[in-house]
């Protein structure tokens, strides 16, 4: 039997669709222009700001404006919650951030099945539909909502969105610590220029320390940032896809891939966690490890490792052990995680 397909593998990135919805309107975005989807955060408001804008976002260094799309397809205005999310989208010119009230799934248009809206419709912001299903998925074009938004500019905001954010001071909190987290993302991406051969990422799994060799990892992040879309018909231990700077990663929970995870389920872990992930990129393929916590990140000389023939440590993905000052580490056997037979599809005939 031959494993060649990894599971969840786009076949067609060009014609793949992220869904969200709005009240009970369902839309979509090509997934090429989407750079990211995250819980929604508190807002920097300036003094003025132009028609539909409801604040800017500090996103990797850039300040990008945070679009109210329910004002500009004339729906009923409502207040937002700590369920929203924001998508963040590349246009021609610029980056856009969309409010929306869930990210749903992913699915993949087919050109011949793509239908035109006849006549004007909100700017021709929605020009074309999907049917999928018994759903009409309304296909946003970006750059003429990048069009719109431009226009907007020259016309004064009449609505207070202030108003419309959660004021309690629990919501407040969770939302300010929101944004001080995706200010700060890049501090944690790994820089082949500060972390040398011999770095290892610490982390830990079910009350067990593993490490792996920071030249293999492309980002550490906060899973808390970011939304999970689920796929149906996969594995548990597959928590679904997210979309990290407009490349879709499977989120693999490696307490169940390995083999640790315990009794005691957390039935709210759904669409959000509360851990960290390492994501790993390589030509073969796009993982984010979802682990417990990432303690640190360390150097490992070659004299301080020694490589084990165990079954029993094989069988918890372990290579090799690394003893630092009466500490053990257990380095991931990531050659073993990435081969391994349920991460693909059989496609043997």
């Amino acid at each position: 039997m031959e494993y060649k397909t990894l599971l969840l593998t786009i076949n067609d990135p060009e014609n793949l669709h992220l869904c969200f919805s709005l009240d009970d309107n369902v839309y979509a975005l090509n997934a090429q222009n989407i750079l990211e989807v995250t819980a929604l955060p508190m807002l920097n408001e300036p003094q003025k700001l132009p028609e539909y804008i409801v604040g800017i976002l500090n996103y990797n260094d850039l300040f990008i404006k945070v679009v109210d799309i329910r004002k500009i397809f004339a729906l009923p205005q409502k207040k937002y919650d700590l369920n929203n999310k924001i998508i963040i989208v590349k246009g021609d010119e610029s980056l856009i951030a969309i409010i929306v009230d869930e990210v749903t799934d992913f699915f993949t248009a087919l050109p011949s099945k793509i239908q035109r809206v006849m006549g004007e419709n909100f700017n021709n912001i929605t020009r074309t539909f999907y049917k999928l299903d018994d759903k009409v998925i309304n296909i946003i074009d970006i750059l003429n909502l990048e069009k719109v938004i431009k226009k907007a500019q020259f016309s004064e905001n009449t609505t207070h969105y202030t108003n419309l954010f959660p004021d309690d001071e629990e919501s407040v909190c969770i939302l300010d610590k929101r944004r001080n987290e995706i200010a700060k993302i890049p501090n944690m991406n790994l820089d082949s220029n500060i972390y040398g051969k011999d770095q290892y990422v610490i982390f830990t799994v079910a009350s067990h320390t593993y490490c792996i060799y920071s030249l293999f990892v492309k980002e550490l992040i906060n899973m808390k940032n970011y939304s999970i879309t689920k796929i149906p018909y996969t594995p548990d231990f597959v928590k679904g896809i997210i979309n990290l700077k407009g490349n879709f990663y499977s989120i693999i929970e490696l307490k169940k891939l390995i083999g640790l995870d315990d009794d005691n389920k957390d039935e709210k872990r759904e669409t959000s966690f509360e851990g960290k992930a390492i994501v790993i990129d390589s030509s073969e393929l796009k993982l984010a490890l979802l682990v417990d916590e990432i303690n640190n990140i360390i150097n490992i000389s070659k004299e301080c490792i020694e490589p084990k023939n165990d079954m029993n440590l094989d069988n918890l993905f372990i290579s090799a052990e690394a003893f630092i000052d009466n500490k053990v580490y257990n380095i991931l056997n990531l050659d073993k995680l990435i081969n391994d037979e349920r991460l693909y599809i059989d496609v043997s005939i």
